[in-house]
């Protein structure tokens, strides 16, 4: 096979953003780069702004470009030109790009895959709580056509009984700038829980509440569900940990210092644009063997 696409994960923030990923960036001749699936620390138009200046073709793709019939087309412009397909976070985890490495590599053209820091795992080493002890993700939806969807309570209760702690992802859609915050997500599992006759959380239980990470405005922190729900959350992207109902005295102890965490980013879009340049300059030199 002499044909290749390339898929990169870009992390979740500058700070999180590999030297691998850049260099493969710089050495794709077509980038779709991913705008829909999550947002990107300052700006995923101020990183393809920054690769356009060095002659490449960046593509702000929508779900429309990535999915359905367009895998095809992405799969044949490969065997043509170099083509990079670059996702915020992991290029596999929570995202639906799979298809494309199954379409790519049915169609005889290779795939290269760099994984990168993906909200899942920087959640889980954030949260100071046992790998081992996470049990099943969810998503908590919003509402479709009138229908609450109680799967997310299901998977939680279920890895409650077995004293497992829960990874909780929320529902966005950037397109409708919409983002469900700590407060909406609570307010419909207990729906869900009154509706189904269970009782899965209490008032009192603690929920660990992850904002924007990777962000400036990035925090860390833990609140009850009764917290949760007299507060009012700004719009931004939030990830819940729900914990096991009991804890190693470790976890314990995190959770009562987790907010002194420092998740601060240090790099800003004009450090990134210097870096960017010397690996460019490097290249050309014809110093990586990329």
């Amino acid at each position: 096979m002499n044909t290749l696409i390339k898929l990169i994960g870009l992390g979740l923030s500058i700070d999180l953003l590999p030297i691998g990923v850049l260099l493969r960036l710089l050495s794709c001749e077509r980038i779709y780069m991913d705008t829909y699936t999550s947002n990107w620390f300052p700006s995923i138009y101020d990183l393809a702004n920054i690769l356009k200046q060095f002659g490449i073709e960046v593509i702000m793709a929508k779900r429309k470009d990535l999915e359905g019939g367009s895998i095809n087309k992405i799969v044949e412009e490969a065997k043509l030109s170099n083509i990079c397909i670059a996702v915020i976070g992991d290029p596999l985890i929570a995202t639906t790009h799979s298809a494309i490495t199954v379409e790519a590599l049915s169609k005889n053209v290779e795939v290269e895959v760099l994984p990168a820091s993906s909200i899942l795992n920087t959640a889980i080493s954030l949260s100071c709580l046992q790998v081992y002890r996470f049990g099943k993700t969810v998503t908590i939806v919003k509402p479709k056509n009138g229908v609450l969807y109680e799967y997310p309570l299901q998977v939680i209760k279920m890895n409650r009984d077995r004293d497992l702690h829960t990874l909780t992802l929320l529902e966005i859609d950037l397109e409708q700038e919409y983002y469900m915050t700590p407060k909406e997500a609570i307010e419909l599992l207990l729906i869900i829980q009154k509706n189904t006759n269970n009782n899965v959380l209490n008032e009192k239980d603690k929920i660990i509440v992850l904002k924007a990470i990777g962000f400036e405005n990035g925090s860390i922190e833990v609140m009850s569900v009764e917290e949760i729900l007299g507060k009012e959350f700004e719009k931004t992207l939030y990830t819940l940990i729900i914990p096991a109902k009991t804890l190693h005295p470790i976890e314990e102890e995190c959770l009562r210092n987790i907010g002194k965490i420092l998740i601060k980013p240090q790099l800003n879009i004009n450090m990134l644009e210097s870096i960017i340049k010397i690996i460019a300059d490097n290249m050309k030199q014809k110093l990586y063997n990329i």
